[in-house]
This record gives C-alpha cells, sequence and structure tokens, in this order.
C-alpha cells in the first residue's frame, strides 16, 4: 500500500506547490495510518475465524452440534461476536468513506497549470474536487473497497461457503407435509406432532435431537413412510410446541410429553426412535413407565445419544466437566435473558457462513451435502436460544445410568463412528449394561449421521423395527 501511495505522490507531485505537496503528504500519512489500522483489524479478526475453524481432528471438541456444551457454547459464541464485529467493521468503514468523499465534495482547491506563462500571470482555474478525484484517494477507496466486501460477506457470505459442499439430489427441507395433530398438555399447552405413512401400519415414535425439530426427521419420512405409520413431534418450545407454562424443561417433563404423544398410536404396538437427547428422553420414559416397555413398547432405537449428563459423554469430557459450572451453566443462564441478543448473532453466523463451516466439522464426517449443512445450521436461528439453555441446564442434571439394566424391551443403538458430540463410547457402554441390546456402528458418520448416512440409519431402523413389531 505504501508503494502504491508514493507512486500516486510521484504523479501528481510535480503540478503542485511547495505547500500543496506538503499538505498533501500530510494527507497521505494520515490515510495510510488509517489504512493499516483497517487491514490490521480485519487480519485480526480473519486471525479468530481460522483459530476457530481449523483444525477438523482437534483434541478438544471446539465445534459440536450440540452447541449449548460448553467448549461449543463458548466457540459458538465467540462466532456470534466475530460476526457483530465483521458488520461492525464493514459500517464503520464505508461510513469513514462516505465521510471523506464528502469531504472531497465540500473542497475546491487552485489548480496551478503548469505553464510558466500562467504562472507567471498568476492565473488560477478554481473547480470542485470530481468523483473520480475522491477514489484516487486510498483513504477513500481502501475504507470503501474493504467495508464493501465485510458487508457482502457479512450478509451472504453462507452462499459462496456453501460452493464448498457438494448439492445432493435429495436436499432435506424444512416441510411440513404429514397430517397436523395437536395434543393438550395438563398445563393446556399444545404438543404438536404429525402423522406419515398407512394409519395401518407398524407405528414407529420418532423423537428429534435438542435446538431442532421434527423436520429433521425428513429422510426418515421419505424413506420410511411407505410402510410404517410415522409419528414426529416437536418437543417443547421447539418448532410448532409451545413451551410449558411454568418453564420445565426437565427430561421428565418431555418423557411425560411423549406418553401424551402415544395416545395418536390407538393402543398400538410403538417402536421409539429418539437421536440425541431424543434417545434420552427415550431412557426416561422407561423409568417413569416401565408398565408399558415389552407391552406397547415393543422396542426401543437410539440414534447418536447418551445415557447420562452428554458433558460426560463428549469429547474432550474432562474440560468440559471443569468449566461446566463455573463458565457454563453462567452463560446459559444469560443466554436466557439475552435471547434476542444471541439470536441475532446466530443469524448473523448463518448468513456469512461461519455456521455452516463449524458445523461441517463437528456434526458431518466429510460426505455431507449443502442442504444437509443448510438444514443443521438453519436451525440455531429458528429456535430460541431460551429455550435451548433452559433445556441444556436440565441435560447437565440428568443422569440415567441406574435405568440401564431395567431395560427389558430390545434396543438397537446406532452410533457414528465420527461422532464427538456422543462418543462411540458411551453407545458401547449402553450396549454392554442393557440386558438386550445390539450396537450398529456407522462409518464413515458423525452426530448427525441421520442425514448424512440416511439410507444406512433408516434401513436399520427399517429391519429392527419390522422385526419386533411383527412378534
Amino acid at each position: 500500500m505504501a508503494v502504491s501511495m508514493a507512486g500516486v505522490a510521484a504523479v501528481e507531485g510535480s503540478a503542485l506547490s511547495s505547500p500543496q505537496r506538503w499538505v498533501r503528504k500530510k494527507r497521505g500519512e494520515k490515510a495510510e495510518r488509517f489504512i493499516r489500522s483497517a487491514i490490521a483489524s480485519t487480519q485480526l479478526g480473519h486471525t479468530f475465524i481460522a483459530l476457530t475453524t481449523y483444525n477438523w481432528n482437534c483434541t478438544i471438541n471446539w465445534n459440536c452440534t450440540m452447541l449449548t456444551l460448553p467448549i461449543p457454547l463458548l466457540v459458538s459464541l465467540l462466532l456470534g461476536l466475530i460476526s457483530l464485529a465483521l458488520l461492525a467493521g464493514s459500517i464503520l468503514l464505508l461510513s469513514r468513506a462516505v465521510s471523506r468523499w464528502s469531504h472531497y465534495k465540500r473542497v475546491r482547491y487552485r489548480d496551478h497549470r503548469n505553464s510558466p506563462e500562467l504562472l507567471a500571470e498568476d492565473r488560477t482555474v478554481d473547480r470542485p474536487v470530481t468523483s473520480m478525484d475522491a477514489l484516487r484517494d486510498p483513504a477513500v477507496l481502501t475504507p470503501l473497497i474493504v467495508g464493501s466486501a465485510l458487508l457482502l460477506f457479512t450478509f451472504a457470505g453462507r452462499h459462496l461457503v456453501g460452493l464448498a459442499f457438494p448439492a445432493g439430489e435429495d436436499e432435506p427441507t424444512g416441510m411440513r407435509t404429514g397430517t397436523a395433530q395437536e395434543v393438550t398438555r395438563p398445563d393446556g399447552t399444545k404438543i404438536h406432532a404429525e402423522l406419515y405413512g398407512p394409519a395401518d401400519g407398524p407405528t414407529l415414535v420418532l423423537t428429534h435431537g435438542w435446538g431442532t425439530n421434527s423436520t429433521e426427521w425428513y429422510y426418515a419420512k421419505e424413506q420410511l413412510a411407505d410402510r410404517f405409520r410415522l409419528i414426529v413431534w416437536d418437543l417443547p418450545g421447539l418448532g410448532e410446541t409451545a413451551q410449558p407454562q411454568d418453564g420445565n424443561f426437565a427430561l421428565e417433563r418431555m418423557a411425560s410429553d411423549l406418553h401424551s404423544v402415544l395416545s395418536l398410536a390407538n393402543g398400538k404396538r410403538v417402536v421409539l426412535v429418539g437421536h440425541s437427547i431424543g434417545g434420552m428422553i427415550n431412557l426416561t420414559f422407561c423409568r417413569l413407565y416401565p408398565e408399558l416397555a415389552g407391552s406397547q413398547i415393543a422396542g426401543i432405537v437410539q440414534l447418536d445419544t447418551s445415557y447420562t449428563n452428554p458433558v460426560k459423554t463428549t469429547k474432550g469430557s474432562g474440560f468440559s466437566q471443569a468449566i461446566q459450572k463455573p463458565i457454563g451453566e453462567p452463560i446459559l443462564h444469560a443466554m436466557i435473558y439475552l435471547s434476542p441478543a444471541v439470536r441475532m448473532m446466530n443469524w448473523l453466523s448463518y448468513e456469512n457462513g461461519l455456521l455452516y463451516i463449524q458445523n461441517a466439522q463437528s456434526s458431518f464426517a466429510g460426505s455431507e451435502t449443502r442442504g444437509q449443512v443448510d438444514l443443521v445450521s438453519r436451525y440455531q436461528v429458528e429456535s430460541s436460544p431460551a429455550v435451548v439453555a433452559r433445556g441444556t441446564l436440565a441435560m447437565f442434571h440428568w443422569d440415567a445410568t441406574p435405568v440401564l439394566p431395567r431395560v427389558n424391551t430390545p434396543v438397537l443403538i446406532v452410533v457414528g463412528q465420527q461422532d464427538t458430540t456422543t462418543l462411540p463410547s458411551a453407545s458401547e457402554y449402553m450396549q454392554s449394561t442393557m440386558a438386550h441390546a445390539e450396537l450398529k456402528r456407522v462409518d464413515p458418520s458423525a452426530h448427525y449421521g441421520l442425514l448424512e448416512q440416511n439410507s444406512r440409519y433408516d434401513a436399520a431402523v427399517a429391519q429392527f423395527a419390522s422385526a419386533r413389531l411383527k412378534e
């Protein structure tokens, strides 16, 4: 940048008097200091982004689908702050460029002709500085270019980042095409559910992961609804389901909601299918309603889930447990009260594509499509941070270890070999502790294997459910 400004000064300097050259030199030095400061700030922001998204196989699980675990929570908030900084930086740079531009419009200078005759006669020509004159000044041009680029990245970066992922032949959407049903809780609030498939078909009840909604079952609805009756529902405060009036997001309350949703099966035997927190709710259901296991509940399918506080079964669990109470929980409580601000940061991170990078690194194993990454990232904008925080605080104080030996219904456990959110070791422990459990590993697959490896996951669910519901 210093070289280019020196070149401009050399070309223009011959046409200026000594005082004018001195003024131009001072302006150039001031502009150069400003430009260097702007570039340094931009480089610092890019450094933060690089540090946040670098190293896919990091020892500590910095990025994770369940973004309210302590370390992923910090990373998610950091991405939001970076997104705000990029927006603020773009506005600052553009404001500086406009201010400098306006200054040029107000200034008139004396254009001394490089002619001895005119100089001898002291003839001058006054004229306003044109827009092209202003653009020749790096103090206008550089912040204009850098600010415009940052603003474009802030609101359209995901379209550029998305090009790094292949477009799938069948991309998931958030469409809801089933028969909508509402189940009323004792407090009068509504649970939203949807029915797919033949009414007389073997029935599956699907419970989604935390922070998402029932649309994550896109492929299951597409691949299983031809022969199974599917009941999908939204967890409290997510999707179309209302929050409970008392603000209770304990997993026992969610298991009670699941019990209410079972009424849609009209007494038929069913297989419970749960992903992530959905599997945790299944285990809580078995503790609260043991009389239904083996009778109405013909089997249980656990997809990429845990049997205890997920902080204990995630990658880097030692460090995550150490910061859970002093850092993680206070931040979650703050998120409840600052929910609109956190949601705005999530939206910026989604629009600029940083959430794409984060989720691709942690939620998938490398064969994800553009639409799959977009779906998972979009949940972080659609879901209320206050709701997600309350549910996560409940998970921090949940444990179903004593329940495992008492589960007497057949269980299928499916886990992605590259899942760092709920490690395969958690699934292995469940399989070794429950009396009638079988374990299926999917490789390559991570926490969102039900999307990335949808055909393999759904085939496993169909095979297990068909066998259980024929008995």
